[in-house]
């Protein structure tokens, strides 16, 4: 007997996958990272990409749920003080969720406004991603660790 792979699967897949490279990033930072900038303002801190990409996934999650956009939101806004390690946490409860949702939603039907429910999941792939590549300005900006997940998918290194 063969298992069936349904689309909720692959896409559960692709997004440990880049949820995991994300991990790997946040695993060399230590707190005072958070406050770095770029030269150009409209990037913010490296901290508000984070809060960015976990408001994100939270304000998909709740869109999935209640099949509309419910607005943004972001749980880092709870918190005093932000660290790699909160953020961290706070990703793996959302992944969590995002798990449990496409093993129980009718996900082949299950619709977020006029859109089927799978593109809410490619727009959150497609947000993280859009965030990795802001890592990565930061990353060569501050000559940050390249971590080895990043350093493999995207043949990151310094050439000194």
């Amino acid at each position: 007997m063969t298992t069936r792979i349904t689309l909720a699967d692959i896409l559960l897949t692709e997004w440990r996958h880049i949820r995991q490279q994300t991990y790997d990033y946040l695993d060399t930072l230590a707190p005072h990272h958070l406050d770095l900038r770029l030269p150009f303002p409209e990037s913010q801190t490296l901290g508000y990409q984070f809060w960015c990409m976990v408001g994100a996934h939270e304000s998909y999650l709740r869109a999935l749920e209640h099949g509309r956009w419910q607005g943004f939101a972001s749980s880092l806004d709870e918190f005093k003080q932000v660290t790699p390690d909160i953020i961290k946490a706070q990703m793996q409860k959302g992944d969590a969720r995002l798990a449990e949702l496409l093993q129980t939603l009718p996900f082949e039907t299950h619709t977020v406004g006029e859109q089927p429910a799978h593109k809410t999941v490619l727009r959150m792939i497609e947000h993280e991603m859009h965030h990795h590549g802001q890592l990565i300005n930061f990353l060569f900006c501050h000559r940050l660790p390249i971590p080895p997940s990043w350093a493999d998918e995207w043949a990151l290194r310094y050439d000194d």
